[in-house]
């Protein structure tokens, strides 16, 4: 693939699976870099994009999250939101995922932005919402969900103080709280 903006590229020399499961394939590439170095690069095979909901009530409380995350065996505060399912639009999956993980439905969806979720491995982006005219409105868990979700509603400045004790290190959940900021919404 080109990258003519930075006057470099790599040579993609040839391509394999090298892994397959229900959620994700992985592709190995050999490559050739400009230096004319060879080496191997691997990245799951299909992009998806993702949502992410930052809910704000009228009282302006933010809806922040609580889960268990198995690989650092922590329990991770983050915004209701996850990955698209095929052929869902961006905000029908953002209401999905908050009704699946909150018991919500937001009346009124603004994007606020996006970025590339895991950009060295994958090219699916993570749109961020701000979810307003909230209603209650679930659909069952995904079965797929590791445990159960801890709902909490904390101010603006709640949060800001968890990010600078440490005590939020969710890389998706500190992408869209910047972004969020940056809005002034």
């Amino acid at each position: 693939e080109e990258s003519s903006r930075w006057g470099y590229m790599w040579k993609k020399l040839s391509s394999r699976e090298v892994f397959t499961h229900p959620k994700v394939t992985l592709i190995e590439d050999e490559v050739e870099l400009p230096n004319g170095t060879r080496s191997t690069y691997i990245y799951a095979k299909h992009a998806v994009d993702g949502a992410t909901v930052i809910c704000r009530r009228p009282d302006g409380k933010i809806l922040v999250q609580r889960e268990y995350s198995y690989p650092p065996n922590e329990h991770i505060y983050q915004f209701p939101g996850g990955l698209l399912l095929p052929d869902e639009s961006v905000d029908v999956g953002a209401n999905r995922e908050l009704m699946e993980e909150a018991g919500y439905r937001a009346g009124k969806l603004t994007v606020i932005g996006d970025y590339y979720y895991e950009h060295r491995r994958s090219k699916g982006r993570m749109y961020v919402f701000l979810g307003e005219a909230l209603e209650e409105a679930s659909l069952p868990p995904d079965p797929e969900e590791e445990g159960a979700i801890e709902s909490f509603w904390f101010t603006e400045e709640d949060i800001e103080a968890m990010i600078k004790k440490g005590e939020i290190e969710n890389s998706r959940f500190l992408s869209a709280w910047c972004l969020y900021c940056i809005a002034k919404i």
